[in-house]
């Protein structure tokens, strides 16, 4: 039945998809934080959101006819993507656009993909797991690439810490992500059904926050800001389904790694257009960061 097609070529696909899944969702996250800078321009970071949440949400329901099923709206799985729908996209697309208005495109997307990092430090505190010599020293580069990034000998700008706090909050949601959306997939093997269920949640609760901070809705919206997140969105929405997709057909922990290489995407969309100046040291933050997110997730599940 046609309800079934995008669920069934997923399905009927080889191994080899889950990690051509993560580097498609990899690559599209990484050129979505491109416009999505350009539109924090003209307009706020909860209007962002909210034009890109309403565009990725609209995506899936004009998909609609190739993947959805009457079933899945009964089962557990359900209830998982709508739960975790209140943090992300939610939280922690508010969290990355604040981070990226703050800190620039690249930076802001490299300190986003140290989620791996949290994920592993969860497993630790929480589950009782081992910190091996390899995971700390992948810690350690992690923390020294972040200073590359962001330290400033002549000063360290209250800005940049403000970034700092944002994006480490949007990390820390998308590090539990990979593992709840894992979780659900189990329950409910349908990743369009997922991104649905999360962004209609994700947008609810975006209109409600800035209906209640604002005191009305967005209006007088400047074209560009509109055209930009709309963009944006349209990136993020096949991202997720991507990302939903490669962690249904694989294991966390060779999607996650995968997932978190989205800052190398970025630097190449940034340094293609010329929108942001490419440093050395920039490059080199890039690159050790996203070498330390890899090995720690690959380490960390192996054990």
């Amino acid at each position: 039945m046609a309800d079934d097609l995008g669920v069934n070529l997923l399905l009927a696909s080889s191994s080899i998809s889950a990690p051509l899944l993560g580097v498609m969702a990899a690559t599209l996250f990484g050129i979505s934080a491109l416009p999505a800078k350009r539109g924090l321009l003209f307009v706020n970071a909860e209007t962002g959101c909210l034009i890109t949440m309403a565009t990725t949400w609209l995506v899936c329901l004009l998909l609609g006819p190739l993947w959805m099923r009457t079933e899945d709206w009964f089962t557990a799985g359900f209830w998982v993507f709508a739960l975790a729908g209140l943090i992300h996209p939610y939280l922690s697309m508010y969290a990355s656009l604040e981070a990226l208005k703050r800190a620039g495109t690249t930076v802001a997307s490299t300190l986003a993909a140290t989620a791996p990092f949290f994920s592993t430090l969860g497993a630790v505190v929480l589950l009782g797991e081992d910190l091996t010599v390899v995971v700390a020293l992948a810690t350690v580069g992690i923390v020294a690439g972040v200073m590359v990034l962001t330290f400033d000998g002549r000063r360290m700008a209250r800005v940049i810490r403000v970034a700092l706090i944002f994006a480490s909050i949007a990390a820390v949601i998308r590090g539990s992500t990979h593992v709840i959306g894992k979780w659900g997939l189990e329950l409910l093997p349908n990743p369009f059904m997922a991104t649905f269920v999360a962004f209609s949640v994700g947008l609810v609760c975006m209109t409600i926050f800035f209906r209640l901070r604002h005191g009305h809705l967005p209006r007088n919206l400047p074209a560009d800001g509109v055209k930009y997140f709309f963009y944006s969105g349209l990136c993020i929405a096949f991202a997720i389904i991507s990302m939903y997709g490669a962690l249904m057909l694989g294991r966390v922990v060779v999607i996650s790694p995968i997932i978190a290489s989205y800052p190398v995407f970025t630097l190449l969309s940034v340094w293609a257009v010329r929108a942001e100046r490419i440093s050395g040291r920039l490059v080199l933050g890039v690159l050790m960061v996203t070498a330390g997110v890899v090995v720690i997730a690959l380490v960390g599940g192996a054990g």
